[in-house]
């Protein structure tokens, strides 16, 4: 009896596997063009570029945040980190794409 328990539990706990969480992992351009995408959407709710990037950030924070909850995952801050890249590079390229006034790249040419 207490070798099919063991058996069990070894069984569980090899069941998922090792985490590999590369850099470069395939799920990273996905939350960084996520996040730009929200980035410029946040840089028209806001003129303070880090109110901006706090509120681009809060779809990918509760995504790792549920991703922790699930079987065989958890929290990525390199997920997280690729969410900062994109929020901000998609705030200022929205403030420099549409600005205040609408489409403020052409003033620049």
């Amino acid at each position: 009896m207490l070798l099919i328990l063991l058996a069990g539990l070894a069984g569980g706990v090899q069941a998922c596997g090792a985490h590999h969480d590369d850099w470069a992992g395939s799920d990273k351009a996905a939350h960084f063009g996520v996040s730009l995408a929200l980035g410029v959407g946040a840089s028209r709710l806001s003129d303070d570029t880090l109110t901006a990037v706090g509120l681009a950030l809060v779809p990918g924070l509760a995504k790792e945040l549920y991703d922790s909850q699930q079987d065989c995952n958890r929290f990525s801050w390199k997920d997280m980190a690729w969410n900062a890249a994109g929020a901000y590079i998609g705030v200022r390229a929205g403030n420099w794409i549409l600005g205040p006034t609408g489409a403020s790249y052409r003033i620049s040419f």
